[in-house]
């Protein structure tokens, strides 16, 4: 793309050329696909607690202001939540707990059901364990910087590596399979904008349109430049000139060669994957607040992802991680409405991009591609009256054939205590119910990574804070 020819990314590219980094192997497939609800998704209000006193704080918490009370409907009433029964049984202070999604959530139900879909607790960025709000306030306990802050947070949601932030543990682990690509280009995909999760050290990641296509260096697929037939073919010899002398142009007339090559590769694989008996088309997905049929663009998004799949091999891909995204999450207020449309766009895409990937010519490719999500931080357990605010740890789901599903892992919170202006009694609980995460970003995805064929070694250099952890594998995939 025009983003990896010219200016920092040019220099970057320069630079990596110096930099020697380990590199694995694989001839199989596998791809990670990062689905960011960007702004901070209330989670608490995603994967419900439901047991009899857990059911009693979350009323409470969430009922603050009344009529604007937040607080969704119990199980088996309209709208209600949508009752979910893990294969373990899960116990603890508060006894036998019972859970409950979004009502808006049934393609995802169904899916943790089927037991291709699970709950991942109380995620969060962390440098190492915090047993406790007594230890959260200790000047001895490292934090991370900036709690709370959309920038900061998402930065290192995204690095996992507080001495690299500008580059994404996507991008590290790209960097370190990309050998197995013939065409390194396509390791780190986004249809979603530039992001930090995808930039590796040796690899700049591609950025492509939601809808495939590539960013061109501009003139080169126009049927005329400036009025002139078949001036493009001019400027690409000129843009793409081998034969300087020096180093710094030949390198530049490489990149633009690289970039130039990368976009007829995928413009063809688009061209290969635009009939809907290839590729399904997207449907249309029904907005929850006023029963009309509507796009969705997050389903667009990984339609494209899974015709990318398909074109594997013309793209000589064996390891790849894509990234892509849905706004609209900082819901201060207005949040029943607003979580509600974002939950039934979510349900829909993730179920559409699961079945898409069982009927492609190329194979049934569910078990060989995970989908999990991330978000800035959590939001407030209590809500502010028509909303909630920023918080930190939050709920996640991760969904493929290779999945170990129909499970919540880790500790899910205790919300049983009664709630009073200052917050409830809850020992995780910093502030509001803004609650400290019982597992780090670096335990979710080393999970991951081990998974995409990492090893050990390289899992601990792209996931630095993972060894201040004991557990290191959550056990969630296959």
């Amino acid at each position: 793309s025009v983003a990896s020819s010219f200016g920092a990314p040019f220099a970057l590219n320069l630079f990596s050329m110096n930099v020697a980094a380990a590199s694995t192997f694989t001839s199989d497939y596998k791809a990670i696909v990062c689905l960011y609800f960007g702004g901070g998704n209330d989670s608490a209000n995603m994967v419900l607690a439901t047991d009899t006193p857990s059911w009693a704080g979350y009323r409470a918490a969430r009922s603050i202001g009344g009529a604007a009370s937040i607080a969704l409907p119990e199980v088996g009433t309209t709208r209600g939540v949508l009752p979910i029964v893990p294969n373990a049984t899960h116990v603890d202070a508060v006894g036998t707990r019972s859970f409950a999604l979004h009502p808006n959530l049934t393609q995802l139900k169904n899916l943790f059901d089927s037991g291709r879909a699970a709950v991942i607790a109380n995620v969060g960025t962390l440098v190492a364990p915090i047993a406790d709000k007594v230890a959260y306030r200790s000047n001895g306990i490292q934090k991370p910087s900036n709690l709370f802050s959309h920038s900061d947070q998402t930065t290192q949601w995204h690095s996992a590596d507080p001495s690299k932030p500008i580059y994404g543990w996507g991008g590290r682990m790209g960097d370190v399979l990309k050998t197995s690509n013939s065409k390194h280009n396509f390791t780190s995909m986004s249809s979603s904008g530039n992001s930090v999760f995808l930039a590796g050290e040796t690899i700049n990641q591609y950025q492509i349109n939601p809808n495939g296509s590539a960013v061109p260096i501009y003139g080169m697929t126009m049927p005329s430049l400036y009025g002139i037939s078949n001036a493009n073919n001019p400027l690409q010899s000129i843009i793409a000139n081998t034969g300087a002398n020096n180093l710094l142009e030949r390198e530049h007339a490489a990149v633009v060669e690289r970039s130039i090559a990368a976009q007829t590769d995928l413009n063809n694989v688009m061209l290969a994957t635009a009939d809907p008996l290839v590729v399904p088309q997207v449907t249309q997905y029904t907005n929850p607040n006023n029963g009309q049929l509507a796009n969705n663009s997050l389903a667009t998004q990984l339609r494209t992802v899974a015709r990318i799949i398909q074109g594997q091999a013309t793209l000589g891909s064996h390891r790849q991680v894509f990234f892509v995204s849905i706004g609209g999450f900082d819901t201060h207020d207005n949040q029943l409405n607003g979580q509600a449309d974002l939950m039934a766009r979510i349900a829909h895409a993730v179920s559409y991009f699961d079945g898409a990937l069982t009927t492609l010519p190329v194979g049934d490719m569910s078990s060989k591609v995970t989908l999990f999500t991330a978000s800035d931080f959590g939001r407030t357990f209590t809500s502010n009256g028509d909303g909630t605010d920023h918080g930190w740890g939050a709920h996640h789901f991760v969904v493929g054939g290779a999945v170990r599903g129909k499970e919540v892992y880790g500790a899910f919170p205790q919300t049983s205590a009664t709630n009073t202006s200052a917050g409830f009694d809850n020992p995780l609980d910093v502030g509001s119910g803004s609650l400290i995460p019982t597992i780090s970003v670096d335990q979710y995805a080393g999970t991951l990574a081990k998974w995409f064929g990492l090893s050990p070694a390289e899992i601990a250099s792209v996931f630095p804070n993972l060894a201040n952890f004991t557990v290191q594998d959550l056990g969630f995939m296959a």
